[in-house]
């Protein structure tokens, strides 16, 4: 192969992928201004402080693609129930009109226990038994987070951190014993 039909081949790979990269980031654009109505309705204006980091996740699953891209699909719906949880399951010491504010106890603990309980649920749908499946579970986990980082704006960074690695440990442990289940029994 010569220089010049190797630089020809640089230049064409080159094109190809920032062409994925822009079709990536357009599709990501639409995942996050819904994403951003939705925290916008449900959490406030403080998350939308968080989009940058949703539209990275939502570029680099449409830029990978295939199994990453469907994990991070089935991550967004069990995103979507993290934006639902009331802020009493989240806060369960405080007293209802405190729990906006800042003069209120933090819970941690419950957060993590309530990320996890999420978490494992949608481990049930990580397709096991397949080479990918690590794939589709760090999309998984991705997605999530990507809708869980706007609920937590209004969380303490300890309840914060609590929520999303309750979520994504309970995805990726729950994730892991069911492949170690199905692989034992066959």
């Amino acid at each position: 192969m010569s220089v010049k039909a190797t630089q020809s081949y640089r230049r064409a790979l080159r094109a190809y992928e920032l062409g994925r990269l822009r079709s990536a980031f357009e599709k990501a654009l639409a995942v996050t201004l819904l994403l951003a109505l939705l925290g916008w309705l449900t959490t406030g204006a403080a998350s939308l402080r968080w989009l940058p980091l949703a539209l990275g996740v939502w570029v680099l699953a449409h830029w990978v693609g295939q199994s990453f891209q469907r994990g991070a699909f089935y991550g967004l719906l069990g995103g979507v129930v993290t934006q639902c949880l009331p802020m009493s399951i989240l806060r369960p010491c405080c007293d209802m009109n405190a729990m906006p504010g800042a003069d209120c106890c933090t819970m941690p603990g419950a957060c993590l226990l309530a990320g996890a309980g999420v978490g494992v649920a949608l481990a049930a749908v990580v397709p096991f038994g397949r080479a990918s499946w690590w794939q589709t579970a760090a999309g998984m986990a991705a997605g999530l987070t990507s809708v869980a980082v706007l609920k937590c704006a209004t969380l303490f960074t300890g309840e914060a951190i609590g929520l999303v690695a309750g979520l994504v440990g309970g995805l990726l442990l729950a994730s892991a014993a069911r492949s170690r289940l199905a692989s034992a029994t066959s």
